[in-house]
Formats: structure tokens, C-alpha cells, sequence
């Protein structure tokens, strides 16, 4: 499964096909942008490498893409009355945070159970060893 995806925002239509991309529609499906490119030695010196793009057309958006990665997750069972569930991230809890391009958000809920909801001690399972953890009220 493909995890990560680029999309381009603006795709064009190419103006000269092959035949094999008639056959494959590819007309239908753009996936690239029709730029203009010349070739010129600017000052004389040896541009082979080099690449020189107005900033109007990058202010414009041109070649703007965008990237995204797709995370997976699955609902867990614990015992016979607690079970996660997926839901909408809670946007009173996320208004106004910052995110950046590592933050992965996911709607997960886990019902409490009785005695943490009122500030006992309560024992948590670990595949380890019990801990013993005192929550608050």
C-alpha cells in the first residue's frame, strides 16, 4: 500500500502525444505542466547545470504541488467493555494549535473507566509487569 502521494495542483494537458498515450488516454488524466524552456549561456559561462525561472510564474503557483503521507490505525478491544473507537478529531481540543509537517491527528476515543473517573488507585495491565498509578481528581 502507498503511503505517500504528490499531487500537482494545476495539471495541463501535454500539446504533442504519442501514440501509445492516445491509446492509454492520457489526455483524459494530465500529470504534467506545459513549460517553456530556452537555452541560453547567461554571462558566458558554462550553464549546463543550471535551471532560471522567472518569479512571477512561481508566484502564480507554477509547479505547486502537494504532498501527503497516509497513516493506518486500527480500533483495539480491551476486554469485554472497553473498545476504541474512531471518530473526528475534537476541534474545541485542536483550535488554534500549531501543527507541523511531522503532527499526525487522529479522532480516537477510550471510554474511562468508573474508577479512574473518580481519582482512585487502580491497577493498569502492561504485557510487562502491573503498575500501580494514582490518578487525579
Amino acid at each position: 500500500m502507498d503511503t505517500l502521494d504528490y499531487v500537482l495542483y494545476y495539471p495541463q494537458k501535454p500539446l504533442v502525444t504519442t501514440r501509445a498515450m492516445e491509446h492509454l488516454h492520457f489526455r483524459q488524466l494530465p500529470a504534467g505542466i506545459n513549460a517553456i524552456v530556452t537555452i541560453a549561456c547567461y554571462s558566458g559561462y558554462n550553464q549546463e547545470d543550471s535551471v532560471i525561472m522567472k518569479q512571477s510564474s512561481t508566484d502564480r503557483g507554477f509547479f505547486r504541488s502537494l504532498f501527503f503521507r497516509s497513516y493506518r490505525d486500527e480500533e483495539k478491544k480491551m476486554g469485554t467493555l472497553v473498545k476504541e473507537d474512531f471518530g473526528r478529531p475534537d476541534r474545541a481540543n485542536t483550535m488554534g494549535m500549531r501543527v507541523s509537517g511531522e503532527d499526525v491527528i487522529i479522532g480516537k476515543t477510550t471510554p474511562i473507566a468508573q474508577d479512574e473517573a473518580q481519582g482512585k488507585l487502580c491497577v493498569i495491565q502492561d504485557k510487562r509487569r502491573p503498575q500501580h498509578k494514582l490518578m487525579p481528581q
